[in-house]
């Protein structure tokens, strides 16, 4: 049943802060914890479901670039307040409406970024190079 469930493990320890998925181990570093793997789902996410956006569109693209950050609250909980994504589309400047109409329809249908939605305003730019 597990199988169906999407998972990792973490591990807090005197040997070490990790979390583990599929048996390959992520190290928190300085600088590198659970927001900035939280930002990298969000890229990553946010990515395919435009990908997704842009053959329905029949948009063809050399590249995607995205950047996530945010902005936690100070009161406890301490959950984001505003998260922004700036995108970067290799593409035909001649597509960029096609591709912005895409952009709008991933910010509807990327389970990370609506999932962040929740608790955060959310912010996405996009410019087409």
């Amino acid at each position: 049943m597990m199988e169906a469930y999407r998972q990792a493990y973490a591990h807090f320890g005197a040997d070490g802060r990790y979390f583990t998925k599929d048996g390959r181990r992520f190290d928190y570093q300085d600088g590198m914890g659970p927001y900035e793997y939280l930002m990298g789902a969000l890229c990553g996410c946010f990515c395919s479901t435009l990908e997704d956006e842009l053959a329905l569109a029949g948009v063809a693209v050399q590249a995607i670039d995205a950047h996530a950050y945010g902005k936690k609250r100070e009161s406890v909980p301490t959950t984001l307040e505003d998260t922004w994504i700036e995108l970067r589309i290799h593409a035909s400047r001649s597509d960029e409406e096609r591709i912005m109409d895409a952009v709008g329809q991933a910010c509807r249908h990327c389970s990370m970024y609506q999932t962040i939605a929740c608790v955060s305003r959310m912010h996405v730019s996009c410019e087409v190079i």
